[in-house]
């Protein structure tokens, strides 16, 4: 008799298992990107929006929550309700916001939900200055007096000191913001360079305003093909963002695997495919103990780069 309440027991609680994951999502999704409207992370949370939709069905809104280079938003969806259905979208601007201590907590206060694309980056300088390549930006950047437009604490911040560490060279750093009022400050010849997705600078390189010094890319990309590589250039080191979802710690793991397998899903939808050809992204699906490593291997970089530098977010 025992048995056999244990086996009906086991069986009952083996069916109301996929039950369960089947009842999410069971009310609209919010999607925080802690950036302003017009940067990479805005863009990867906007092509997803629709196929996830599709796939979970229920409505997706997108909010762009920021301030205190990304913290604001981040702290947003650390403080959210972990039932699935508040989600983080975001590069690495969390572990360098983290690194430098723009806000006390850093990955560890999230679930790990999934990496879906990369992307690489590119100094980008005003076609008016002096310096229209990769060499003779360098050479200028060595009196240390160039002013760099980036966001204290997030990644553009951070490829900056990268670029630095690989060529000796130093920057004033203006903090003008994401990817959106940087390029645009830039332009407006407030700052002197930045580092921005080809993306975010192509209507302004498209207008005369900007030029494209260098891409950080392992090759040319196939829709600039006359853009050369910093590699080419003589400076070898390759810069990317990755794009990844976080939700709230204590996120049930059926959650967050669902909402994984529904970011696998739309990576196919024609749409996505669209857009990632489009903005020069590359699919890169990571979860699990592998997306795990990956950002443990990252995160611990970052803060041997920021100690190297001797920089803090004051």
């Amino acid at each position: 008799m025992r048995r056999r309440e244990f086996v009906a027991g086991t069986l009952a609680a083996t069916m109301a298992a996929p039950a369960l994951a089947q009842s999410y999502p069971d009310k609209p999704i919010r999607i925080i990107v802690p950036n302003p409207p017009g940067g990479s992370a805005d863009y990867i949370a906007r092509f997803f929006q629709a196929p996830l939709q599709r796939v979970l069905g229920q409505p997706l809104a997108v909010a762009n929550v920021v301030g205190a280079g990304t913290a604001v938003g981040n702290r947003q969806v650390r403080d959210s309700a972990p039932d699935g259905h508040t989600v983080l979208a975001v590069h690495q601007a969390l572990l360098t916001a983290a690194t430098l201590k723009v806000m006390d907590f850093g990955p560890e206060a999230f679930a790990q939900v999934a990496q879906v694309a990369t992307e690489y980056v590119a100094v980008i300088v005003n076609r008016k200055a002096p310096y229209q390549d990769l060499p003779s930006f360098l050479a200028a950047a060595k009196s240390g007096e160039l002013k760099a437009g980036v966001q204290i604490g997030a990644i553009n911040h951070f490829l900056f000191l990268s670029l630095g560490d690989a060529t000796g060279v130093k920057f004033r750093y203006v903090n003008t913001g994401g990817g959106g009022p940087t390029r645009t400050a830039l332009a407006g010849g407030h700052v002197d360079c930045a580092f921005l997705t080809v993306n975010e600078a192509k209507p302004l390189v498209d207008s005369g305003d900007l030029t494209i010094a260098g891409i950080f890319a392992p090759q040319r990309l196939p829709s600039w093909p006359n853009l050369k590589t910093a590699r080419e250039q003589g400076t070898n080191l390759l810069l990317n963002l990755n794009y990844w979802w976080w939700m709230p710690k204590a996120t049930p793991r059926d959650r967050v695997d669902r909402f994984a397998e529904a970011l696998r899903a739309s990576m196919s939808d024609s749409e996505v495919v669209q857009k990632f050809a489009e903005f020069n992204m590359s699919p890169a699906f990571l979860k699990g103990p592998e997306l795990e490593a990956e950002i443990a291997r990252q995160y611990e970089a970052m803060k041997k780069l920021a100690e190297r530098n001797n920089v803090t977010a004051g």
